[in-house]
């Protein structure tokens, strides 16, 4: 049985550690000051060139969009506010909402995050609630700055395809943005331009958010490069690729399958990207930029766009008494239950499929003595799975980039689109592609039900952490109380329920109360 006696000891203890690190990262960095990467970065990838942007709730009137530069240095500065140490969502807190709100991780003893994990969150918690709709809106800010003031530019040197192509770029960034709110909040507000003068406005409807996220993707497929001279550019920076791998997860959501076909192979047969033939090279921090990448958030180490993620997941101490292949860590020693710890079912997933491939890249088993208490979901003497993908030293100002999109989700995502649509046959091929690279023999799954699940299964595996788990699951089911019910039913390894209490109105997350507090035009989700 789980002690939930010394859990709820260690709760209040655990959230004052945690807290008390979190206001030492915000004084270290400035909150209220957004460090971007200039675009010079991204050309050149050198740490000591970046871009000052004062916050974007702030920007001032007399900000200047004159040249060819300007436009160059506003797009890239985009690039660079989701990397930044004091943006928490895409560096690793967006998993709290598809693998740690579905059934593939544990929480931390912080209690607004336990919550998420327990299918009880509130709307008055500032994180990580908040971080998802605030962040969100000042990149989508950003977009428009730079989809209402490029046009007007009068340079000489400032050509009508490279306006284009800046332009596609902001506009596939707010379409991403857009897309992310709409699965997590449903209905949000659509703010288009800088220039609108209605400030409190109300929430479209979710349909009216994934048709603007449509029309931006579009928009951005056609004035798109497929590539750009430089590779690091290639993997870094939206792309007529990228735009297509969001069209078809777009599709997917509102279940136009067909569209999701259509989209996922328009970016499987580009000839941009292949599949890495080492699983692992995803996330090593060695291969980066690799072919298998379709976009991903880069972070350059010793910066203020470092990422801190290795030190949240990854146990605590010597490492060198953990396992022998893994090791080379800085010791860390804050004795907080790390967050996206893996379930034991996640684990029992991998050995029941066989998958050994994934699960070296995947967990980092440590033996229950050793590790820091509590360890929520795990019993006495039973090796604890710690998350090895999301970064691989326990270093504050880590390297490691953050891939948003890549092909595998791609390949699968056609699979399941195929399937749903009755071309089962095609669907097994590309579910077989992916299987092979881990050395797992062709599925055996073979009607249109039981191939749904096998892609259901293989997505689980593949895609750990990669923020796809709970709407994976929304989709298999189609239904939202089968949703909850799979959700609410999780158990450890001796059976006994974590208690969690998910409901079909908690399948959206709730609105932040701050923004409630402010915009009388907002009404929450049913819920809460």
């Amino acid at each position: 049985m789980l002690n939930f006696k010394k859990r709820s000891r260690m709760k209040n203890i655990n959230n004052l550690i945690i807290k008390e690190k979190i206001n030492i990262m915000k004084n270290q960095f400035n909150s209220k000051m957004i460090l971007a990467l200039s675009l010079i970065a991204f050309y050149s990838c050198t740490p000591d060139d970046f871009l000052q942007k004062p916050p974007l709730n702030e920007l001032p009137t007399e900000v200047s969009y004159a040249s060819k530069s300007d436009a160059e240095a506003a797009v890239g500065a985009i690039y660079g506010m989701p990397a930044n140490m004091n943006q928490h969502y895409y560096k690793w807190q967006h998993t709290f909402f598809s693998d740690m709100r579905a059934d593939n991780t544990h929480s931390g003893f912080v209690a607004s995050i336990i919550n998420v994990e327990l299918g009880q969150p509130n709307a008055a918690d500032i994180e990580p609630i908040e971080y998802p709709w605030s962040q969100n809106y000042s990149y989508i800010a950003a977009a428009n700055t730079v989809i209402d003031n490029i046009p007007g530019i009068e340079d000489p040197d400032f050509t009508d395809a490279e306006k284009n192509v800046i332009m596609g770029q902001a506009y596939f960034l707010r379409g991403f943005y857009y897309f992310h709110l709409a699965r997590l909040y449903g209905g949000v507000p659509l703010t288009l331009s800088t220039t609108d003068t209605e400030i409190l406005k109300a929430r479209s409807t979710q349909e009216a958010v994934f048709a603007q996220v449509e029309s931006d993707l579009l928009l951005a497929e056609s004035l798109l490069p497929k590539e750009y001279p430089d590779n690091f550019l290639t993997r870094s920076r939206a792309t007529k690729g990228a735009a297509q791998a969001m069209l078809a997860k777009t599709y997917a959501e509102t279940r136009d399958f067909t569209k999701s076909a259509e989209y996922s192979g328009k970016v499987i047969s580009s000839g941009v990207y292949d599949l890495l033939p080492t699983f692992d090279h995803l996330w090593d921090g060695d291969h980066e930029y690799n072919r298998e990448s379709i976009f991903e958030m880069v972070h350059v180490p010793g910066t203020d766009i470092a990422t801190y993620v290795g030190l949240q997941v990854l146990p605590p101490g010597d490492y060198s008494q953990y396992d022998g292949n893994k090791t080379g860590f800085n010791p860390w020693e804050v004795p907080y239950h790390r967050f996206n710890t893996i379930k034991t079912d996640l684990a029992a997933a991998f050995k029941e499929m066989g998958d050994t491939v994934r699960e070296e890249s995947t967990i980092f088993y440590v033996p229950y003595e050793l590790a820091t208490q509590p360890n929520f979901g795990y019993l006495e003497g039973e090796p604890i799975g710690h998350t090895w993908k999301m970064g691989r030293t326990g270093e504050i100002f880590d390297k490691h980039n953050v891939i948003l999109l890549r092909l595998a989700d791609m390949i699968l995502l056609r699979a399941e689109a195929l399937n749903q649509i009755g071309q089962t046959v095609e669907a097994v091929t590309l579910l077989n592609q992916v299987r092979a690279r881990v050395n797992l023999a062709p599925t055996t799954a073979a009607s249109k039900s039981e191939v749904a699940l096998a892609i259901l299964k293989e997505r689980r595996l593949e895609l750990v952490v990669e923020n796809n788990r709970f709407w994976d699951l929304k989709r298999y089911y189609n239904d939202d109380a089968k949703l909850t019910q799979h959700i609410n039913d999780q158990t450890d390894s001796e059976g006994n329920s974590f208690g969690v209490q998910t409901t079909v109105g908690k399948v959206f997350i709730p609105i932040p109360q701050s923004e409630l507090d402010v915009n009388p035009n907002l009404t929450q989700n049913p819920g809460y």
